[in-house]
């Protein structure tokens, strides 16, 4: 599971917002966000940015280690 859509909710973005910044489709950030689909590294890494984070923190959880 990744931290996308908690993230997102704390910095009151909708998945409409976040897909007019990253230029991702809300269709797939919702598959992102449901742990249904894996972004490709340029995909994660501009979701990232927009959302003020590492991919490390967006995607990797300390459940992981």
């Amino acid at each position: 599971m990744n931290k996308m859509k908690e993230l997102r909710e704390n910095q009151n973005i909708s998945v409409l917002e976040l897909s007019r910044m990253t230029g991702v489709s809300e269709r797939y950030l919702r598959f992102i966000e449901c742990g249904a689909k894996t972004p490709s590294i340029k995909t994660a890494y501009i979701i990232a940015q927009s959302l003020n984070c590492s991919i490390d923190g967006l995607f990797f959880t300390k459940e992981m280690n």
